[in-house]
């Protein structure tokens, strides 16, 4: 269906965007600003998915350019419902910065960026052009800077420059690769560029492009030996910056992995064993400094290194099971993700504790103890907690595709995700109060995010029966290239 939908994510906050500069010094504003354009946003992509589940697909042609030779954007099953988990995080993060970010920090363009990262994210997702993509990619990277200096300090600074370094190495292979792409099909249009490959007899070149993108997409990714990056970029920053790093720009990546890989490069056996081997090791590596790291965030940094693990392992099988699982995955971890960074950011703020220690928190601030502990069970995937369903149909998909050791692996990691974050919660808050920590009191409105992110969770992790007919939708989009083919060139 030919529609002005996919474009509003985008055109919304980047509108708000250009508005929030000429309100630089009034802060009320700014965040009354911020606040309207991600309820906008949030309430179009909620009726996107709504859209999509009806009509299979939304596609625009920006400037009436008929595909192939205008820009794209393009809404399915698995985009759509990335840009409405990406908006409740959006959200739910904003009311946590308004009782954590300074206004020295807040006059420092703090909304802008917010806003402009938004725009970046969902362009990401929703385009339908493989230049346009870098072109997101670029606009999302030039917001995290800005958000990443905000209200600079030396840990800030330090953190900034070997993250600006890899964007702008993986920038500039991101470039190289779809300038040879464009070479070998004549076109930068993904449904194009999927329909044309099949055509050609000598794919080398062609897989050879393949683990070049695919190494960029595993760097923005942060996926093994590419995360290093990461372990400073996400903790120096205040932590409602943090929030959106860990939660949705790791998850871009992934989306990029998905979507070139089932469209491109779905024939290619080297690049399948290339991505479940490269999810493997990241498992491996993202438990080992998750069972031995002591500091909070970092702790959060290394699971997020194995959940991407293994939803791209999940990928990479390329099959009902493990795509689905994938997907309900992916929403599951983007929101919990989120809520883990949030509470840590509560730890700090109330206590000052920065590592494991004996704190006792819970004995003054039970429901942030104890939802904390649900958000444990759920990204264990301890069932029937929300994280369990799409583990247990990724493991699926492996165990199908004869993939039994990886998903040995996989399953084992599930125990080092609940060892690592059980610790905090015995430590931290779970032990003898330490009467030597000067408590501070917690705002009821630091716990609303919180609660709204862990339930918004939860409900869809038990709803997976409700949104099953949808996720075949998106599953069958993915597995069956041809069909975004019609979407986009033909509008079927």
């Amino acid at each position: 269906m030919h529609s002005n939908l996919p474009v509003m994510p985008i055109f919304i906050p980047l509108l708000f965007a250009a508005i929030t500069i000429f309100f630089k010094n009034k802060t009320a504003i700014q965040r009354q600003i911020t606040l309207w354009a991600n309820i906008i946003v949030l309430f179009i992509s909620a009726y996107n998915v709504y859209a999509v589940s009806i009509h299979k697909g939304l596609v625009l042609e920006m400037g009436n350019w008929i595909s192939p030779f205008g820009i794209t954007l393009t809404l399915d099953g698995l985009n759509s419902l990335l840009v409405l988990t990406s908006s409740v995080v959006f959200l739910a993060t904003l009311f946590y910065s308004f009782k954590t970010i300074d206004e020295t920090r807040e006059n420092s363009f703090f909304y802008t960026g917010f806003l402009l990262i938004m725009v970046g994210i969902n362009g990401a997702f929703t385009t339908g052009d493989i230049f346009n993509l870098f072109v997101f990619y670029e606009i999302l990277l030039m917001a995290s800077y800005l958000l990443l200096l905000v209200g600079i300090s030396k840990e800030q600074l330090k953190a900034s420059i070997s993250y600006v370094l890899m964007n702008v190495f993986a920038g500039s292979l991101f470039v190289i690769s779809v300038g040879y792409l464009y070479t070998v099909v004549g076109s930068l249009n993904m449904a194009y560029i999927s329909q044309t490959i099949t055509q050609l007899e000598d794919k080398k070149a062609l897989y050879l492009i393949g683990a070049v993108m695919i190494f960029v997409f595993a760097m923005k990714g942060a996926l093994f030996p590419l995360f290093t990056w990461m372990n400073r970029a996400y903790s120096a920053p205040p932590i409602a910056v943090s929030v959106i790093f860990a939660a949705l720009l790791t998850k871009v990546g992934l989306y990029s992995i998905i979507r070139t890989y089932s469209l491109f490069y779905y024939e290619s056996n080297f690049l399948k064993y290339f991505l479940l081997y490269l999810g493997a090791i990241s498992i491996i590596a993202g438990c080992i400094g998750a069972i031995y790291q002591r500091n909070l965030k970092q702790i959060i940094i290394f699971n997020i290194v194995i959940s991407l693990g293994v939803m791209v392992t999940g990928a990479a099988t390329l099959n009902d099971f493990g795509l689905k699982g994938t997907i309900l995955y992916a929403v599951n971890d983007i929101l919990l993700k989120a809520v883990l960074f949030i509470i840590v950011g509560i730890i700090i703020y109330v206590s000052n504790v920065k590592f494991i220690n004996k704190s006792g928190l819970i004995n003054k601030y039970p429901l942030l103890g104890w939802t904390y502990f649900i958000t444990t069970l759920c990204l264990a995937g301890v069932p029937p907690f929300s994280g369990f369903y799409g583990k247990a149909m990724i493991i699926k998909g492996l165990v199908k595709d004869g993939q039994t050791t990886i998903s040995i692996i996989v399953t084992l990691s599930g125990l080092v995700v609940f060892y690592s974050l059980i610790k905090i919660f015995l430590n931290v808050f779970y032990d003898n109060i330490n009467k030597k920590l000067e408590l501070k009191p917690l705002s009821k409105s630091m716990m609303v995010p919180v609660i709204a992110l862990v339930a918004v969770a939860i409900i869809f992790g038990l709803s997976g029966n409700l949104i099953d007919s949808f996720l075949d939708q998106s599953v069958s989009t993915i597995l069956n290239p041809q069909n975004y083919i019609d979407l986009v060139l033909k509008k079927g």
